[in-house]
């Protein structure tokens, strides 16, 4: 049974973050939509397949490695919500105080 994806501001956000700056390193929008697109489809998956994802120590919360990313997302009754998209060459550090909110 698949649940509809629903987006955090927080998530919404990352992406945002994500394709501003390769769109300023690279010049052009080419690589941040192709990007944008990875994880559009990355979340299908996750829509049709919640558990096949890495369980983390946070109930409901599992993370979807993708490329050098992490889809941080939680199962909830309705619907699964993404948490947050994770770069992973970023401070641990970092990722602690966003998964505590």
């Amino acid at each position: 049974m698949t649940k509809p994806i629903v987006w955090s501001q927080s998530s919404k956000n990352d992406l945002k973050n994500i394709k501003k700056f390769f769109d300023t390193r690279n010049q052009t929008t080419t690589y941040s939509k192709k990007l944008l697109k990875t994880f559009r489809d990355s979340t299908k998956l996750i829509e049709k397949f919640p558990l096949l994802s890495i369980p983390t120590e946070y109930d409901n919360v599992r993370g979807f490695v993708i490329l050098e990313y992490i889809i941080f997302y939680e199962i909830m009754s309705e619907h699964i919500l993404i948490l947050s998209i994770w770069d992973c060459r970023r401070d641990p550090e970092q990722l602690n105080k966003i998964m505590m909110k």
